[in-house]
């Protein structure tokens, strides 16, 4: 019995050291084929073609109907008219829906996308883009009606990216301004869409024969242009962090210096009031920081942090008073607290606190609403046993929420867009679904909701323009009529 367990040692010491001399010779001997470096396209892949530069901003004009009829309602630009989301319109709106719903008023088609509208003097002003003509577009159309007045518009080469258009114009009197999915920026008159002038940020701003000093980033411009005093503000990253363009003449009247190489990312510039000083606040890929929006020192960097960095920021910077602002990040990164601290020799500024998605508020894409001492937001499909849930925090306790709307009414993949007016709050699904909450100090009482259409994506930011709200998925924009009836 020993003899035959010894033999059966034997045998495999010799099989393992006969592998092992096999593994070695294998490795060490002279391969039968040749060993072929991977390069482009073997791997009979379409060969990719490179994109023109030759853009011509605001080249074509069409000119398509008369506007019917100017009705009241404002909403000039991403976040509305104060960048909080809130409509301080006082135009009576429905306190509840019957099961109709609210009346759709008008509907159109767009290309896929996500650009929000802006609405001024009875016109709504999309960017927009046409695969068919390969052609980035503003379009105007009549908010009474949803009839098409007119189009500027010219040709640049995009690939599907997840979508193309994202972004919100900026709209006065006197002035559009927009931004294009590849930076290409443009302002025109509101009314007659006459081109005024054009700047290509990619070639002003980016360093050329460097992938990585290029302006635009991952899935194209998602920020949306800001126009203060007739002033267009926007935030290149590149060689210079930001601008200052005067709208009457095209003419750029400030820069701020960018020695720490910031970058563009898909958040938009929100001004401020922080210890008596207007500045501009922008979330950047690398940092956040403060630019001085008045006076002698306009355009200079006030302060910055590189602490807060996530590889992805979506949503804007909120101000919570005393000197402190809240930033966020996507795919999980969460939001941070940043205080603001000025003394003689100036401003300085710190993180004091950061948290995951899955800790505490956070949203994926939509900036969350600011009212009272209350944050509002969807949070996102990785923030834990909150996920997809309406939820509200007091500034002073960012992780805890005072309420949430609990685990049986979800909205979506929590990536959908919410607008406030007075004491309701509209919420609008990734599905199409809207809802009507009533809001009281820190909770919100769900009072009606309707199916609007079967959306795909609807995650562009909302409009509210005297009793017409605005919405759209990746292919649709819809006019609803939510004023109270007479």
């Amino acid at each position: 019995m020993l003899s035959g367990k010894k033999n059966s040692i034997i045998v495999l010491s010799l099989a393992i050291i006969i592998l092992i001399a096999a593994f070695f010779w294998w490795i060490l001997a002279t391969p039968s084929y040749n060993v072929v470096k991977r390069m482009p396209g073997m791997d009979n892949r379409p060969a990719i073609k490179p994109i023109s530069d030759s853009v011509i901003i605001g080249e074509f004009f069409d000119t398509l109907n008369h506007i019917d009829e100017v009705i009241p309602g404002t909403w000039p630009r991403f976040r509305g008219s104060d960048y909080d989301n809130i409509s301080k319109d006082d135009t009576p709106l429905a306190e509840t829906w019957d099961t109709s719903g609210p009346p759709i008023v008008w509907k159109t088609t767009l290309g896929e996308g996500y650009a929000g509208p802006a609405v001024r003097n009875g016109r709504v002003y999309i960017l927009d883009y046409n695969e068919k003509r390969k052609a980035d577009m503003l379009r105007c159309f009549s908010l009474k009606s949803g009839t098409e007045l007119w189009r500027r518009w010219y040709n640049v080469e995009l690939k599907r990216n997840h979508g193309y258009s994202r972004t919100i114009p900026a709209v006065t009197d006197k002035y559009v301004v927009t931004i294009g999915p590849r930076s290409h920026v443009m302002c025109v008159d509101p009314i007659n869409g006459n081109l005024l002038w054009t700047i290509d940020l990619e070639k002003e701003y980016g360093n050329p024969g460097n992938v990585k000093g290029r302006v635009t980033p991952d899935f194209y411009v998602g920020q949306c242009p800001l126009i203060d005093n007739n002033i267009a503000v926007i935030a290149p990253g590149g060689k210079a962090l930001m601008i200052g363009v005067d709208c009457a003449t095209g003419k750029v009247i400030w820069k701020t210096q960018n020695p720490d190489s910031l970058k563009m990312s898909h958040t938009s510039i929100i001004p401020m009031i922080i210890h008596g000083k207007k500045m501009y606040v922008y979330a950047a890929l690398g940092g956040v920081c403060g630019v001085s929006a008045d006076g002698d020192d306009t355009g200079k960097m006030l302060w910055d942090t590189k602490e807060w960095s996530p590889s992805i920021a979506v949503a804007s910077p909120v101000y919570l008073g005393n000197g402190e602002l809240i930033a966020f990040g996507s795919y999980g990164a969460g939001a941070a607290r940043i205080r603001i601290i000025m003394d003689a020799s100036g401003y300085t500024a710190s993180l004091v606190e950061q948290h995951k998605a899955s800790e505490g508020i956070a949203n994926e894409q939509q900036t969350p609403i600011f009212k009272g001492d209350n944050l509002w937001a969807v949070l996102p499909e990785n923030a834990g046993a909150l996920k997809k849930q309406l939820a509200c925090y007091n500034k002073s306790n960012l992780i805890t929420p005072v309420w949430s709307s609990g685990k049986e009414s979800r909205f979506g993949k929590g990536m959908g867009p919410l607008i406030m007016s007075g004491d309701k709050l509209y919420l609008l699904d990734d599905e199409g679904t809207l809802y009507l909450f009533k809001i009281e100090n820190n909770k919100a009482e769900l009072v009606s909701s309707h199916k609007i259409f079967n959306a795909i994506e609807a995650w562009s930011p909302m409009a509210l323009a005297g009793r017409y709200l605005i919405i759209r998925d990746s292919h649709n924009m819809l006019c609803l009529d939510i004023g109270k009836k007479e």
